[in-house]
């Protein structure tokens, strides 16, 4: 199935940019990779079919998009946006993920290989001072919450302003993996108006004979992302340089953890 052209969707993103048909359009592109862990490479990663965040920006060219996460044995792996943006009278479509994994993935597009990060994704950290997590799935939520709001975010643009971002209240995705190897997790986004723009993965993850809380933090824009806990710089990304204006199938970060390709450009927009 293929998706809908750019000027299908630049005509329902500018005039029904809240309708079903846009998701629709977002979540037949998404259905089109087919993206598996390295280590196994004939198990494909499970799309979860409706999108986690249906989000716009009109802070910067009228961005209107929807997040998808791909998962396994039902552990998030990895985390994509396709999004519309207007500049001008013209509009453009861009792919943009990040590998959530803790080992290398591949992702083909209408069959051919377009992103290979050759290392993990996310590297955990115990957080410091949790409890342990607690004995139910309620409970556990409550604590992965409270936690989440330990933790603050900002990102700095090429002209050297500073954003803090917003803490989504409510998790992007809540998971507890089949084969037990996290006992539970969830995933927080924090925001420039509804748009993702540093990702936050807590999960109870096993230590000796217990579990412990651990997170790991992610970037989803390429400019310079920063997040402390209670204060204290636990993560940082540095702007990326020349990623903003490749077409998917550059090889230019075919092999980052992260990247952000144009699918479609500069198509007129319909008046």
């Amino acid at each position: 199935m293929f998706a809908p052209s750019i000027i299908a969707l630049a005509a329902l993103v500018v005039s029904q940019s809240d309708s079903s048909k846009a998701v629709e359009a977002f979540k037949a592109e998404a259905a089109e990779y087919k993206v598996h862990l390295q280590s196994r490479a004939t198990e494909n990663l499970q799309l979860v079919k409706e999108p986690v965040l249906r989000w716009d920006n009109p802070a910067r060219t009228g961005e209107n998009g929807a997040t998808f996460i791909w998962t396994l044995g039902g552990r998030p792996e990895m985390i994509g946006t396709i999004f519309t943006y207007r500049y001008k009278d013209k509009i453009s479509r861009k792919h943009e993920y990040h590998s959530l994994a803790t080992e290398p993935l591949a992702a083909e597009f209408r069959g051919k290989e377009v992103w290979a990060p050759n290392v993990a994704g996310v590297k955990f950290a115990p957080l410091a001072g949790a409890d342990a997590p607690a004995g139910t799935a309620r409970q556990r939520l409550t604590q992965m919450k409270a936690l989440a709001r330990e933790f603050t975010a900002s990102m700095k643009d090429e002209e050297g302003e500073s954003y803090q971002l917003r803490l989504l209240t409510q998790p992007l995705f809540r998971y507890e993996p089949e084969d037990k190897r996290v006992l539970d997790g969830a995933m927080f986004s924090f925001s420039l108006g509804t748009d993702p723009e540093v990702i936050l993965l807590l999960e109870a993850r096993p230590v000796k004979d217990a579990h412990q809380w651990q997170y790991a933090l992610a970037r989803f824009h390429y400019i310079e992302v920063k997040a402390f806990h209670k204060d204290l710089e636990v993560f940082r990304a540095e702007a990326l340089p020349n990623i903003n204006n490749l077409d998917l199938g550059s090889p230019q970060y075919r092999d980052s953890v992260y990247a952000t390709y144009h699918v479609e450009r500069n198509i007129p927009a319909p008046e």
